[in-house]
């Protein structure tokens, strides 16, 4: 939450269920307007300074900017669980879950690119040629994308 004293005057959105703004002014009968959840409304420092306090109101977009932040978390996440599930499957089981995570090798014996990263690990420290070889400390702290191009990138000097 903001300063209190940097709390200023301004459009707000209402993020409490509702809010009845007092519209009447004093020895006046009482008038006043509802405003409901997700609503902007203009506000005095004051009454923003008050709100905003409350945790009633925020800035114009930040319940939506909330909302989304958390749904990208949430796929983020699943989509992290979705990768560690079909990692864990034995490559035939994978093939069938999620066929375009199995790639049949390329003819030099290198993985594919979407090969998984167990393959990469053990291309990397078993089948890589002289120093490309890697200690299996080296290829575990590498990522499946860092060892793919590590390996399929064009040898120097070697063509198009």
């Amino acid at each position: 939450m903001s300063e209190v004293n940097e709390i200023k005057a301004g459009k707000y959105q209402l993020v409490a269920v509702q809010w009845d703004q007092i519209t009447s002014k004093p020895d006046e009968p009482l008038d006043f307007t509802r405003h409901t959840h997700g609503a902007i409304v203009e506000l005095s420092a004051a009454e923003a300074r008050r709100l905003v306090g409350a945790g009633a109101v925020v800035k114009p977009g930040q319940l939506e900017k909330s909302k989304a932040e958390r749904a990208r978390e949430i796929a983020e996440q699943a989509k992290a669980e979705y990768e560690a599930a079909l990692a864990s499957l034995p490559e035939d089981v994978r093939a069938e879950v999620a066929p375009e995570t199995v790639a049949p090798p390329v003819p030099n014996g290198t993985p594919a690119k979407s090969a998984s990263k167990v393959d990469w690990v053990t291309y990397a420290t078993d089948e890589a040629r002289g120093e490309q070889r890697l200690t299996p400390e080296d290829a575990e702290a590498a990522t499946r994308d860092q060892l793919a191009e590590k390996y399929l990138a064009p040898a120097p000097g070697g063509g198009s």
